[in-house]
């Protein structure tokens, strides 16, 4: 397909509800995790004793917390460690995903398939189960927990690889190279990989998703960021803890993992829908 002809698929799918909300809310929450530490930092991290624990007002639209800093602002500067965590989860996640998923096709047959057999085991445990065993493995903390919420992505993918590498490894081209006695990590490299990859980026976009809630859920449980750090899973706790007295301090932090996640997901759903038009095109062409 053709740069133009790829440029007016892609307009067309921004112009679609689903693609114009995804590309406007993405934009919002790019530009809040680059522009909001740098604006709203001092203000986020000021204390003001006169404030402590007070409800909505104009001059806190969502209030303050126990140290009377305003809860909009620490949402808002949030927003560049949250979102940075959950894609950096996601980056490791997918790359581990796709190492164990190709080993098989490397390893000795036995070794291929134990890997396999590890792999179907560890995606039949729910993928929150997982990132709370890997968390209690690497500690309580942002590394921990970004491991461990990468570490329980990783199945999942490696299964999605071993999927498409089978569908791939049929055909003529495969026969082909191997006939011609390339190697097999030179036949991934150039042949294998660059084929699925397309659906390797829409599920790694609805990915980064879930990763911002499983972020966000291991913050809130206290085994996440800590401490003088803060993401929108910390502030969710910290506003849950005075709930009964000001509802509203947990309304802020709830409202920018929900957007957030759904303009990741909105992203995939863009993608997906981009990503198979392309290949209706390329089948049709062919």
């Amino acid at each position: 397909m053709t740069a133009r002809r790829r440029g007016s698929v892609w307009a067309a799918a921004v112009r679609t509800p689903v693609g114009a909300c995804s590309a406007v809310l993405l934009a919002v929450v790019v530009v809040l995790a680059v522009v909001a530490p740098l604006v709203w930092g001092d203000g986020a991290a000021a204390i003001d004793t006169d404030a402590i624990g007070q409800g909505p007002s104009g001059a806190h639209p969502f209030g303050t917390d126990s140290l009377g800093r305003d809860l909009l602002l620490r949402t808002l500067v949030a927003t560049r460690l949250s979102i940075g965590l959950a894609v950096l989860a996601t980056a490791i996640g997918v790359g581990t995903g796709v190492v164990l998923g190709t080993l098989p096709s490397v390893l000795p047959r036995w070794a291929g398939r134990l890997l396999v057999a590890a792999v179907d085991i560890a995606v039949a445990f729910p993928g929150l189960l997982l990132a709370l065993f890997f968390a209690v493995i690497f500690g309580v903390g942002t590394q921990g927990a970004v491991l461990a919420i990468a570490f329980a992505m990783a199945p999942a993918f490696a299964r999605l690889v071993q999927t498409l590498s089978a569908s791939v490894s049929g055909r003529d081209y495969i026969a082909a190279a191997r006939i011609a006695g390339v190697g097999r990590i030179r036949l991934l490299a150039r042949h294998v990989l660059p084929n699925i990859g397309e659906p390797l980026v829409v599920n790694a976009t609805i990915g980064a998703g879930s990763s911002l809630l499983a972020f966000a859920g291991l913050s809130f449980l206290g085994i996440g960021v800590q401490a003088p750090d803060y993401d929108w899973g910390r502030l969710l706790r910290e506003g849950l803890d005075g709930i009964y007295v000001s509802p509203v301090a947990a309304l802020a932090p709830a409202a920018a993992v929900v957007l957030a996640g759904l303009a990741f997901n909105l992203v995939g759903e863009t993608v997906a829908a981009v990503v198979g038009v392309r290949t209706r095109a390329t089948r049709r062409a062919a």
